[in-house]
């Protein structure tokens, strides 16, 4: 079940998300639609982990995901994932740093220290 409250996101001056209330069922199976800019990717990336809303709660399973520590953080949405549409990439970001997205945005979970770009 997938509970979320108040979500709000900005980016620069847009709202993206403005107070989206939304609630998922168990076993509920849900479409998001809408036209380009609307929010849809950004919602799933909040629900995901990759973005991190500027207020709002986010519940899976009756737990509140942006409370959790970085190391529960992970545990608990390390098997989820999102395929963008027609393998779209980041287009804000270059090759590298797509390719280099999850370790640049996140530690190592055994020593807690970010990850070291080589060159």
């Amino acid at each position: 079940m997938i509970k979320i409250k108040d979500l709000y996101k900005k980016f620069g001056n847009m709202e993206v998300l403005k107070k989206l209330n939304l609630d998922i069922k168990e076993k509920e199976i849900l479409v998001i639609l809408g036209r380009s800019g609307v929010g849809k990717s950004v919602l799933l990336k909040h629900i995901i982990g990759i973005e991190k809303p500027d207020s709002g709660n986010i519940e899976i399973n009756k737990t509140n995901i942006l409370d959790l520590s970085e190391k529960k953080f992970y545990d608990f949405v390390k098997n989820m994932g999102m395929l963008f549409q027609g393998s779209a990439l980041f287009d804000s970001l270059n090759v590298e740093e797509n390719v280099g997205f999850y370790l640049s945005n996140n530690k190592n979970t055994e020593t807690q220290k970010k990850f070291k770009k080589k060159r």
